[in-house]
């Protein structure tokens, strides 16, 4: 299968020299792993097949990908301690490696590889160790190792290498959008930070994550946006989570709120509709029907009834409508130190 060429990019290469790492990473631990099978040295292998796997996704080589996944699977399991490491699971072990490695190395140096023939040769490994693993595949998802198992912070180092990956490739996404579908590229991420968020119980984040989500569901026509305020967003939250932030990670923006509270696209998107336009229709929004009060007038001068609503030829009597009013009430009381006298002269 060939690499899209337009993706042939700086992303690329970088999957390219990583995972060249990420190899001899995998094969000298399953080479020791019968010596050393400890959870740290199991976690680093898994989290270096996880790596490849991530990587491949990012640059379309999915049978790479797929296979990446499997052999991740198959090393999480060795997390159990009903698993005896012998000369026989190493073999099958490395086995896997190589299923992955030929293709992944013969796209390294060639630029392309035979997909069909990568999964055809698999195929018969992972099932000798699905069978070996069986009951240690069970239960692996439920195994979380934790950090002092580890010998490290994992949440650190998820958000280190994972996190910081995703936010460089949607990075990319932004300075170059016609080169990838926006929409699925952000929901991949999504999905991947939901997860975190999950495993960590990172309750902002999680928050920045569903926001984004619901911003792409009402607003599919501004997803580059989308993007670029969740990209803002999740950066701060990875520097907080980095910085020793266990409780929340991070927060949701006011931008993002907006994004997913109402179709913005549509504000802009719509042509004026100048036949249903009306300047009588209007006047009577902006100044009000004839017989609409101003509520300035009201605030001032009260209500008037409608019974002493006269017509505009009819003599009105002045008095008799102060009268009904209060002097004070309309121009307020005047404090006895202001009154000046008839006769005293005013300085203005």
């Amino acid at each position: 299968m060939s690499l899209n060429p337009d993706i042939r990019d700086q992303a690329y290469q970088f999957f390219i020299e990583e995972a060249q790492e990420l190899l001899q990473v995998l094969e000298s631990g399953l080479l020791e792993l019968r010596e050393d099978h400890s959870t740290p040295k199991v976690h680093e292998l898994m989290r270096a097949a996880h790596s490849i796997k991530g990587g491949a996704a990012s640059v379309e080589l999915s049978a790479i990908e797929l296979l990446a996944h499997r052999l991740e699977d198959f090393l999480k399991a060795l997390y159990s301690d009903s698993v005896e490491f012998d000369a026989d699971l190493e073999s099958l072990l490395l086995q896997g490696y190589d299923c992955l490695s030929s293709p992944l190395t013969e796209q390294i140096e060639s630029g392309s590889y035979d997909e069909e023939a990568a999964l055809l040769t698999a195929e018969p490994v992972f099932a000798a160790l699905e069978v070996r693993l069986e009951e240690a595949l069970k239960n692996a998802d439920n195994y979380i190792p934790s950090s002092n198992d580890l010998g490290v912070d994992i949440v650190s180092s998820i958000f280190e290498v994972d996190v910081v990956q995703s936010l460089e490739h949607l990075q990319e996404i932004v300075d170059n959008p016609a080169n990838f579908d926006l929409a699925e590229e952000l929901q991949g991420t999504l999905d991947m930070f939901a997860g975190f968020a999950e495993l960590f119980n990172l309750s902002g984040f999680s928050d920045i994550v569903q926001t984004s989500q619901t911003a792409l569901s009402q607003n599919p026509g501004s997803v580059l946006e989308i993007i670029k305020v969740t990209l803002a967003d999740c950066t701060i939250a990875k520097d907080r989570v980095l910085e020793g932030d266990r409780d929340r990670g991070g927060e949701v923006s006011s931008a993002l709120i907006e994004l997913a509270q109402s179709d913005v696209s549509a504000a802009f998107s719509g042509d004026l509709n100048t036949e249903e336009f009306s300047f009588d229709s209007q006047d009577d929004n902006l100044w009000g029907s004839p017989t609409t009060t101003d509520p300035l007038a009201e605030d001032v001068f009260g209500t008037i009834p409608d019974a002493q609503v006269v017509a505009e030829d009819e003599p009105v009597e002045v008095a008799a409508l102060i009268d009904d009013h209060n002097i004070d009430d309309i121009f307020g009381t005047i404090p006895d130190a202001q009154v000046v006298a008839e006769d005293e002269p005013v300085e203005v």
